[in-house]
C-alpha cells in the first residue's frame, strides 16, 4: 500500500521553469499527452527524515544477542531462536538504513540546471560506493572482536558481521542497478525542463509515482524509483524538473536544486505499446540503447 497520496490542488497556479532555465523544448513528438486537460500543481512537501533510532536499535540488539547466548544451554536452547530472529531484523533494517538514508536537503554537489549529464551519476556512484565501504569495514571489525579477544561468547559476532556483509552486498547491488539504469538513459538523451511535477503517491525504497507537466498537458502516470530509495518527495519536486527521455518509454528526472535523480517508466506500460510501435526507427533504436526497450521499472 503506498505511504502517501498527494491530490492535485485545482485552486494554485502552475509555477514556473527556475531562473536561467530557459524555454522548455516542447515534448517528443507521438507522445500520447492527453489534450484540453490544464491540470494545476500540488505543492509536494518535504518528506519527514525518520528520527534517529541508533540508541533504540543498540539496546534490541543487545537485548537479542544475549538472549542467542542460550544456544549453548543444554536445556533452554530454544530461548535462543527469538533472540536470532531479532538480530536478523535489526540487522537488516540498519543496513537498508545506512545504505539508504536520506540528505539534509542541501544542494548538490553538481550543476542541476541540465547541463551536466554525468555529474549526477557520477556522485551517486561515489556516495554508495562509501556507504558500502562503511558498513564492510564494520562488519570486519565486528567478525575480528571474537578472534582478538577469544572469548566464548563474543563468537557468534562472527556470523553477525558475516550477515552484514551478505546483506549490505545484496542492497548496494539493487542501489547500483538503478544508477546504471540512469547512466544509460544519460548518455543517450538529453535534459529537457519539465513543468509542473505532480506527485501522486509516494511508495517505499525510493518508489513513487508522479506525472510530468507541460504547457497545460500532461506525460502518462509515471512509475519512478530513485537509487537511494529515500522515502520522502525532493525539496521544490513540485515546481519542475529536467527529465532526460522518451515519455512512452520512459527516462530520467532530475530535481533542481538538491539534484535528486531517479529513473522512470509509464506505470501501465502495456497501455502505450500502440504508441512505442508507431514511434518510428530512430525512437525505438534510441529506447533501446538508454535501457528503456524493455518494463523494467
Amino acid at each position: 500500500m503506498p505511504e502517501a497520496s498527494l491530490d492535485r490542488d485545482e485552486d494554485e497556479k502552475a509555477t514556473e521553469p527556475p531562473p536561467g532555465a530557459g524555454p522548455p523544448p516542447p515534448p517528443a513528438q507521438g507522445v500520447p499527452l492527453p489534450a484540453q486537460r490544464v491540470p494545476l500543481p500540488a505543492w509536494l512537501p518535504e518528506r519527514a527524515v525518520p528520527l534517529r533510532r541508533e540508541a533504540l536499535w543498540a539496546l534490541a540488539a543487545a537485548a537479542s544477542y544475549a538472549v542467542t547466548l542460550f544456544v549453548a544451554s543444554d536445556d533452554l536452547v530454544f530461548l535462543a531462536i527469538p533472540g536470532i530472529l531479532g538480530l536478523v531484523a535489526l540487522e537488516v533494517a540498519a543496513v537498508r538504513y545506512v545504505l539508504r538514508r536520506p540528505s539534509r536537503g542541501a544542494p548538490a554537489p553538481y550543476a542541476t540546471d541540465g547541463s551536466d549529464q554525468k555529474g549526477p551519476v557520477h556522485f551517486l556512484y561515489a556516495a554508495l560506493l562509501k556507504r558500502y565501504a562503511i558498513l564492510v569495514l564494520s562488519c570486519l571489525v565486528i567478525m575480528a572482536v571474537p578472534l582478538v579477544t577469544r572469548v566464548s561468547y563474543l563468537i557468534p559476532l562472527m556470523g553477525v558481521g558475516l550477515l552484514g556483509v551478505a546483506l549490505a552486498t545484496v542492497f548496494w547491488f539493487d542501489q547500483l542497478r538503478w544508477v546504471r539504469q540512469c547512466a544509460r538513459v544519460l548518455d543517450v538523451y538529453p535534459f529537457e525542463f519539465r513543468s509542473p511535477v505532480y506527485g501522486l503517491e509516494l511508495w517505499r525504497n525510493g518508489r513513487r509515482v508522479l506525472v510530468l507537466g507541460y504547457g497545460g498537458l500532461e506525460s502518462p502516470d509515471m512509475h519512478a524509483r530513485e537509487p537511494m530509495g529515500h522515502p520522502r518527495w525532493p525539496d521544490g519536486i513540485a515546481q519542475g524538473g529536467w527529465f532526460a527521455g522518451d515519455e512512452v518509454f520512459g527516462g530520467v528526472l532530475l530535481v533542481p536544486g538538491t539534484g535528486e535523480l531517479m529513473c522512470m517508466q509509464p506505470l501501465e506500460w502495456d497501455e502505450f505499446e500502440q504508441w512505442r510501435k508507431e514511434a518510428g526507427e530512430e525512437r525505438r533504436a534510441r529506447a533501446k540503447r538508454a535501457g528503456l526497450d524493455l518494463h523494467s521499472v
